[in-house]
């Protein structure tokens, strides 16, 4: 156990990230280490404990804390993402969050499959004509931030630039908060340009509400104009959605490749039948959990079991450990069909469950269907990839494919 605390350690102080072997370690820490209590911080491993810390009121998301290049040079962006939904006191979120509740139903999610499965095909009909793309930037980063434009309602011509700017804000926070800041990022967004964003949103909602229309900002403004937002915690809702789901359906669309690419019977049996793709998603991100880890602030001193919490310690809720912990799931690090499709907790769980994970399933299931009859494989050995240098993000930064050829170049071979 003293090699997988100090490994634990290792990650946490000196930043050493798991890349490629990330399964492996969570599924010993989960199974050895379900609890491990540094000065002032835990990290909780255990499936149980994770989810019942998940749904205590006694343990509000952490408020990020800027650096102060940032605070000097961007407040604008700080003040909004310090005060948006994710890091308001209990009460403040949930009031948030049931704002959106409704434009994340069932029934709204399924009307926009088939624009989802249009954003698709036109992100794959280049790669596919190529035989080849980068996994990564062609496909896995652009279609989350396609998909989030077309839910929004932002308008064909602008969503080029909006996108550039929602990946500034993922750059300025990697940057500035998570210490995740490497040349192929690109460039944070600048002061100017989130003003100008801010700018941006604004109109739209203001037209939604001279021109009601049914998209996700014009559920926004008719929320305003019903008193349950502010004009301010609109924009800031419009700014967070852009955010929210960018890296982690990148991340999570990555993963989802490299664990077909890591078993190939599952691939087969995907290519031989599309409607094993929610099945495949599920379980390829609970293998590879595409955020490893949640962090909480404790808000006074509290009890849990026989844990005794003080106020101010800090929380590692190890979401990618608690999917692999074989007191939840058997045969952990084992892909199996007959496992159930929800109970993981790849997109968190209680009051800050992903209130897009469904969307985000539906993305990877167009995705998936789209491409199963030439499913791409990685041109390098995943030993030989690059993988992301952050702590919350196990995932490759890039990652090179290849797709089978289409059936008939194959047949006629």
């Amino acid at each position: 156990m003293a090699e997988i605390v100090q490994r634990l350690w290792r990650h946490f102080a000196r930043q050493e990230p798991f890349g490629k072997d990330a399964p492996g370690f969570f599924a010993e820490l989960a199974e050895r280490a379900p609890v491990v209590r540094f000065d002032g911080m835990w990290v909780i491993s255990g499936y149980d404990l994770v989810t019942r810390l998940c749904t205590h009121p006694g343990f509000p998301m952490a408020a990020p804390v800027f650096q102060e290049d940032v605070r000097r040079d961007n407040p604008q962006f700080v003040r909004f993402f310090s005060g948006t939904m994710s890091v308001r006191a209990a009460e403040e979120h949930q009031r948030l969050r049931s704002v959106l509740t409704g434009a994340f139903s069932g029934r709204r999610l399924a009307a926009l499959r088939g624009r989802i499965d249009e954003v698709v095909a036109e992100l794959l009909a280049e790669p596919l004509r190529r035989g080849e793309a980068e996994f990564v930037a062609d496909i896995a980063t652009p279609l989350p931030a396609r998909v989030t434009a077309v839910l929004l309602g932002i308008p064909p011509a602008d969503r080029d630039l909006v996108t550039a700017r929602a990946t500034g804000m993922m750059n300025q926070l990697a940057a500035g908060f998570l210490a995740e800041a490497h040349p192929e990022a690109g460039p944070p967004i600048t002061a100017a340009e989130f003003a100008e964003l801010r700018e941006y949103v604004a109109g739209q909602l203001a037209r939604r509400r001279a021109e009601p229309a049914d998209d996700l900002i014009g559920h926004l403004a008719q929320a305003q104009q019903d008193g349950k937002l502010s004009a301010d915690e609109a924009v800031d809702m419009v700014l967070l959605l852009f955010m929210t789901g960018l890296d982690t359906v990148t991340a999570a669309l990555a993963n989802t490749l490299v664990v077909l690419s890591e078993r190939p019977e599952i691939a087969a049996a995907l290519a031989a039948d599309e409607q094993r793709a929610d099945r495949v998603f599920a379980e390829a991100i609970r293998l590879r959990t595409p955020v490893a880890f949640g962090s909480r602030q404790v808000t006074h001193d509290l009890s849990v079991g026989t844990l005794d919490f003080k106020a101010g310690d800090t929380v590692i809720l190890a979401f990618a450990a608690a999917n692999l912990d074989p007191r939840k799931f058997a045969e952990p690090l084992e892909f199996r069909w007959d496992r159930p499709i929800t109970g993981n907790v790849a997109f968190g769980h209680g009051s800050y469950y992903c209130l897009g994970s469904a969307l985000a399933a539906m993305t990877a299931q167009s995705l998936l269907q789209a491409v199963h009859h030439r499913l791409p494989t990685p041109s390098r050995p995943l030993a030989e990839l690059p993988w992301r240098q952050s702590l919350a993000f196990p995932t490759p930064r890039v990652l090179p494919v290849t797709f089978a050829p289409a059936l008939a170049e194959s047949g006629a071979r």
